[in-house]
């Protein structure tokens, strides 16, 4: 979020009230009429507004023909996925491109941005509609299901939605390699962890670059990462915090 509000503070947080206050501000939706910006936007919905603007004003001045010159062959697509409604379309020329931007706008804010629904079907709700991310995180702050009729305005009235507060893991919020000495089993497992996201990013980085082939390798690389994830937050600090992944970036010519 480098170009975002600078108001907006990341943090790595155990599960609870403060880390879904974050997660609300950062899906948070546009009001209708709020400007496109490309920098310093309240919302991510602004910034894909931002980029509409652009992908438009560009095809009209050069033409679609001279905006969209890629390989389509360098895209990636696939889909409809077991474990998800969503798919993957190529984007070649700007009605696909507009598609995709309203996709994610979709996803994160509910359609059309008057509605709690983001267009898909609930997968783990046989019958119902998917909620946008945004209003997914509200059912949780609010202990209650959004249900056929609700709105952005009326909030969610169906069934309650419970917690296992058991569940959670009192992971130390923030983790970085320098809060344990090096040698240590909770830092070495970070910096297995770290070498394995980097090495995720990488592979997504290839993916999406003219080589979409190395998509269904990076599934692997994920769910390996997943392992460690859970490895390390089965760790406890000396304060008996869990230990957890600290995410911190490793130059290429480090990783193993």
């Amino acid at each position: 979020m480098p170009h975002a509000d600078p108001s907006i503070e990341l943090s790595l947080l155990p599960f609870g009230q403060e880390a879904l206050r974050l997660f609300l501000r950062l899906e948070q939706p546009a009001h209708p009429g709020d400007p496109a910006e490309d920098d310093h936007y309240e919302t991510i919905g602004q910034f894909y507004d931002a980029i509409e603007r652009g992908l438009r004003h560009l095809c009209a001045e050069l033409g679609e023909d001279q905006v969209f010159v890629g390989d389509p062959a360098r895209q990636v697509a696939g889909g409809p996925f077991v474990h998800t409604a969503g798919h993957l379309a190529p984007v070649t020329d700007l009605r696909s491109a507009l598609a995709a931007l309203e996709e994610i706008v979709e996803q994160g804010e509910g359609a059309a941005r008057a509605e709690v629904w983001d267009g898909d079907k609930d997968m783990l709700h046989p019958g119902t509609q998917a909620v946008s991310h945004y209003y997914r995180f509200q059912e949780l702050a609010l202990g209650r299901r959004y249900q056929a009729g609700d709105t952005p305005d009326s909030g969610p009235t169906g069934e309650a939605v419970t917690v296992d507060e058991a569940g959670i893991r009192p992971v130390r919020p923030n983790p970085r390699l320098a809060d344990h000495p090096e040698g240590s089993a909770i830092r070495a497992a970070q910096e297995v962890f770290n070498q394995t996201y980097c090495k995720t990013l990488e592979m997504l980085e290839q993916a999406f670059n003219g080589n979409p082939a190395m998509l269904g390798m990076s599934v692997g690389t994920m769910y390996a990462l997943k392992a460690q994830a859970q490895g390390l937050m089965a760790l406890q600090d000396d304060d008996g915090q869990a230990a957890g992944p600290t995410f911190e970036y490793v130059a290429p010519e480090d990783r193993t």
